[in-house]
């Protein structure tokens, strides 16, 4: 397990991110939390994709302010290095963040970068 690239997009719009970003091995951890916290649904999946869906009004905030920190190792690989806690600039789609009311059901997908 090299990490996470996760999209996000409405479940009636599923080819329309809304946002996107890379992320280490346990850099899905806050999305756990808001699972336990009965803020999220985890849907399930294996990596190919997991799948969460969260409400705008609970996950934008969360990511506007920057993805939470996460407690990933140092990842050395053939060719890269990912370091201790990292996460990937998140790459918007405004005119989407814009359209979004905070009861709408967002889709999370993580897919495993392995």
């Amino acid at each position: 397990m090299l990490g996470w690239e996760v999209l996000v997009y409405r479940s009636t719009a599923p080819d329309i991110f809304i946002a996107r970003w890379m992320t280490s091995v346990f850099g899905l951890s806050w999305l756990d939390d808001l699972v336990k916290d009965n803020k999220a649904i985890d849907l399930g999946g294996n990596g190919y994709p997991n799948k969460y869906a969260v409400a705008a009004g609970v996950l934008l905030p969360i990511i506007k302010a920057g993805l939470p920190a996460n407690g990933s190792p140092l990842v050395i690989g053939d060719d890269y290095v990912l370091p201790e806690g990292w996460s990937g600039e998140i790459t918007w789609n405004q005119q989407e963040v814009l359209g979004c009311q905070a009861s709408d059901q967002l889709m999370v997908e993580a897919w495993d970068q392995s």
